[in-house]
């Protein structure tokens, strides 16, 4: 059996243990592989703030490296869930760089996953020149920081 219909066949047993009806295809690209679910419970698998998905992903990924006996890099969307928080991740980081702009002081922002952080790292690069965005602290305390470049650490921790 080749690996993509192993990661949907898995994908398929641990998605009729959360919901009813759903739509599944699975895409490899580059050697990841795009799972792209469509439910009318997407509530119910993406959960608040996307924390059920998330975990979807990771048992998954741990039920692959198992069967695999190396890491499997997926990403799970529901609904096009990914594109819309890409979307809001945006839209926060223009208004946080906006704000650093305007008030010359840093922006800290907190509660991100490494997923989040890494958009807002690559949106900032991309569209503020004059403005850097680093990582700071540890753990759940990680918070992203949106500062003006001369301010910025010299070396900056990007995920």
């Amino acid at each position: 059996m080749e690996k993509i219909d192993v990661v949907r066949t898995e994908t398929e047993a641990l998605l009729k243990k959360v919901v009813t009806q759903y739509t599944l295809e699975v895409v490899e690209d580059q050697g990841a592989f795009q799972v792209v679910i469509k439910t009318e419970e997407a509530p119910t698998l993406i959960g608040r703030h996307g924390d059920t998905v998330r975990a979807f992903q990771k048992i998954l990924e741990v039920m692959l490296f198992q069967q695999f006996k190396e890491p499997v890099r997926l990403l799970i969307n529901v609904n096009d869930y990914r594109e819309k928080q890409t979307e809001r991740l945006n839209e926060m980081a223009r208004e946080y760089a906006q704000k650093t702009l305007d008030t010359k002081m840093a922006g800290y922002i907190s509660n991100l996953s490494s997923y989040e952080r890494r958009i807002i790292h690559q949106l900032i690069t991309a569209e503020f020149p004059d403005l850097a965005s680093y990582s700071v602290g540890e753990g759940r305390d990680r918070q992203l920081v949106v500062d003006l470049k001369e301010n910025a650490p010299q070396t900056t921790q990007q995920e």
